[in-house]
């Protein structure tokens, strides 16, 4: 096996690079469709409640893992496997909207799910399942949520605290962000490489013909208290790591998720590799995180991420300071609303360099901490 081999394999999957190139003709739809659709999902859901064997077939699905969400296709397949209903079918149209909302490629992984919140110390079946209330997430900045509607079988809307939890079980439809969010990146990467802004990679190779791959690895990392609403779940956070081109006066730029990074205020330990280096100048780059919580446009992302960042950046000369401006670009590049609900900004490291060592250090958000180790992967 030569080096370019081996280590293509390996970075390959780790830097999620789709083979095949992102369309020239994406749709950019409006987001704020996405909570529509979910909502509408949800009033379907509720309706099917009151359906013979429906309710005990979601509360069953979801005995085990409450929180973990249960494809609504998985659900409709048990419930109509010959999908004769109208129910069926209109799921069926809803969910391929969601995808192209989405940005997504019209294949793939369903992405409407069903998951409950259950008050701890309590049981999903502490309700009948033909009583269960079904909610959807509302619009807007997350943090300015003072209310989320809730459907029962009969079709009848109730407002639920988005801050304070209920005390009793609570049907959620919601798009999921976990499936939606590797899809996406997989498409961000593959349109980075096809505009000259991510980089093959680039491998060391000795007098001996021997080969390695430098790293820097993510020992810890904690989030904040973000205080987000009980309805949200599960964060899930994705990385843009940033710098200056080796051989062009251009970004580098590639997006990594970090899928266990499930709630703040805990520490994770994942020894994942967070930079691959030797396609970044200076032996410099930054790390930028973000949380999706379901709303984002991947083709939205990959044209911020591009034409964005070029326009924020402006003409350049590829100089050391440069590589800080790019993060900065980055940030400028996004548009405002994926501050709020959609995509959340949550901190920022900048000027990491190769072959150092970082214990605790905190992001200049002050908002995430971080324990990175270099390491030094040979053949």
């Amino acid at each position: 096996m030569t080096p370019q081999t081996f280590f293509r394999c390996f970075a390959g999957a780790l830097l999620m690079v789709a083979s095949a190139a992102v369309s020239a003709q994406a749709v950019h739809a409006d987001r704020a469709d996405v909570p529509m659709l979910t909502d509408a999902s949800a009033r379907e859901v509720a309706a099917l409640i009151a359906q013979p064997g429906f309710a005990e077939g979601v509360t069953g699905a979801l005995a085990t893992h409450p929180d973990r969400g249960v494809p609504l296709s998985r659900l409709m397949a048990r419930f109509d496997p010959q999908a004769r209903t109208q129910a069926t079918r209109t799921l069926a149209a809803t969910e391929r909207q969601v995808r192209l909302r989405k940005g997504l490629p019209a294949d793939g992984a369903d992405l409407l799910q069903v998951r409950a919140y259950v008050p701890a110390g309590a049981s999903l079946g502490d309700v009948p399942a033909s009583a269960l209330w079904v909610a959807t997430l509302p619009r807007g900045d997350d943090r300015q949520w003072t209310t989320l509607t809730a459907y029962d079988a009969s079709g009848r809307s109730h407002l639920l605290d988005a801050r304070v939890p209920p005390a009793f079980p609570v049907l959620i439809v919601d798009v999921d962000t976990r499936t939606a969010m590797e899809a996406g990146l997989q498409v961000v990467n593959a349109g980075l490489v096809a505009r000259g802004l991510q980089s093959p990679e680039r491998i060391r190779l000795a007098a001996n013909g021997s080969a390695s791959l430098d790293l820097t690895r993510l020992d810890r990392i904690r989030l904040a208290d973000d205080q987000e609403p009980w309805a949200l779940g599960a964060a899930e956070v994705f990385a843009v790591v940033s710098g200056l081109q080796v051989g062009a006066a251009a970004p580098e730029m590639v997006t990594v998720t970090l899928p266990y990074l499930d709630h703040d205020n805990t520490d994770y330990s994942p020894g994942q590799p967070l930079v691959v280096w030797g396609n970044y100048r200076f032996d410099t780059a930054n790390v930028q995180l973000f949380e999706d919580d379901g709303d984002t446009n991947y083709q939205d992302l990959l044209v911020a991420l591009t034409d964005g960042v070029k326009l924020a950046l402006g003409a350049f000369a590829p100089e050391y300071a440069v590589i800080a401006d790019i993060a900065g670009a980055i940030l400028k590049a996004m548009p405002t609303t994926w501050f709020g609900n959609d995509t959340d900004y949550l901190d920022s490291f900048y000027l990491l360099q190769r072959g150092q060592a970082y214990t605790d250090r905190m992001g200049a958000a002050n908002n995430a901490k971080v324990t990175l180790s270099p390491v030094t992967l040979t053949e």
